[in-house]
């Protein structure tokens, strides 16, 4: 048990050296490009969570990479490395909007709601179910498939807002007809909060309950640790990947469900500026775990809400952002064979302490 605990105590330490490392080399950036780091990181937190303004803005940007986080932790159990949760989230937008578009305007809301959540989830999990079934019946590693995905979706973003579902009255900005009130997300009273930060919280801790104290939870462990052993224990390997993946393009899909839904009010070009690929960092540095990911998603939303209102103060660009989740990410991959090594290290010690 102690062995276990000081190994997670040494991962979670390197996901924090990870991101300090990172601050550290955009700040040496910063500083050769002229600019003051300790100005620009005090900006990007008091504009994260200086003011009830500010906090909420970042709960907003957290909920979609809280959705994302959470997909690629439920493939990530089983050994899956879903980079497709930027195009399942822009495939359960999709799916969010067929419906917003063609249910009559007289639909009560939550009904409404339910149906575009649902389909959402649909049109997300048979995304997903691409890369399963490649990797399940062909071999075919679901990592690169998954990846290239994302641009199939994107780019049917853009055949449907620029094609059959443009807005006749404007030719100006890409985008469909705006939702009827009644698919509107409920938002929490006078901010841009609504109800799918509250979903995103739920499925995070049903994800952990799951994972961590069913049957299906600990199999999915078995599998993802030990492909072997499972397959000796007879474990339906083929049925649980397929099966994770679904699950993972369906909470993926969420994510573009409540951005039409509570945010856009319509699908347009730009709707999620990375979503997706931010959550797949969340996840690495949470180390896949559902509650470390909630916390995490906050940090890195009030990064982006913080460096968002940068623009306007600094005259800061947006791809800094970019640059700095880029190097965390460099340093976290950079860290972790180091890590293992350690970690080895470290529990062979206190297994020869304790027999001792």
């Amino acid at each position: 048990m102690l062995s276990k605990a000081a190994g997670a105590m040494i991962a979670f330490s390197g996901s924090i050296a990870s991101m300090l490392f990172g601050f550290v080399a955009v700040g040496i950036f910063l500083l050769l490009s002229g600019r003051n780091p300790a100005t620009i990181y005090t900006g990007i937190f008091t504009g994260a969570f200086g003011d009830t303004f500010c906090l909420s803005e970042t709960l907003v940007a957290a909920t979609p990479i809280m959705f994302c986080a959470l997909a690629v932790a439920i493939a990530a159990r089983l050994g899956l490395m879903n980079i497709g949760v930027e195009g399942q989230l822009l495939f359960g937008a999709i799916g969010s909007t067929y419906v917003a578009l063609t249910m009559p305007e007289t639909t009560p809301s939550w009904l409404m709601l339910l149906l575009m959540a649902l389909s959402a989830c649909v049109c997300g999990a048979l995304f997903a179910l691409i890369p399963a079934l490649m990797r399940v019946f062909m071999d075919i590693n679901e990592t690169i498939v998954s990846l290239l995905l994302n641009y199939v979706a994107a780019l049917t973003v853009e055949y449907l807002i620029h094609g059959p579902w443009q807005d006749p009255t404007t030719t100006s900005w890409p985008q469909t007809m705006a939702f009827p009130p009644c698919a509107e997300m409920p938002h929490l009273e006078g901010s841009r909060v609504h109800l799918g930060l509250l979903v995103a919280l739920i499925i995070g801790f049903l994800l952990m309950l799951v994972l961590h104290s069913t049957k299906f939870g600990f199999k999915a462990k078995v599998i993802g640790s030990n492909p072997q052993a499972a397959l000796y224990a007879k474990y339906p390997l083929k049925r649980y990947l397929i099966v994770a993946m679904l699950l993972s393009g369906a909470v993926a899909a969420l994510a573009g469900f409540s951005q039409v839904s509570a945010i856009e009010g319509r699908l347009r070009s730009g709707l999620s500026p990375g979503y997706g690929y931010t959550g797949f960092l969340v996840c690495f540095l949470a180390k896949h775990n559902p509650i470390t990911i909630i916390v995490v998603s906050i940090l890195l939303g009030g990064f982006l809400s913080g460096a968002d209102s940068l623009q306007l103060s600094e005259k800061l660009p947006f791809a800094t952002v970019n640059i700095l989740q880029g190097m965390i990410f460099i340093f976290l991959l950079a860290s972790e064979n180091a890590l293992k090594s350690w970690s080895e290290k470290l529990r062979l010690k206190l297994q020869a302490a304790e027999a001792s």
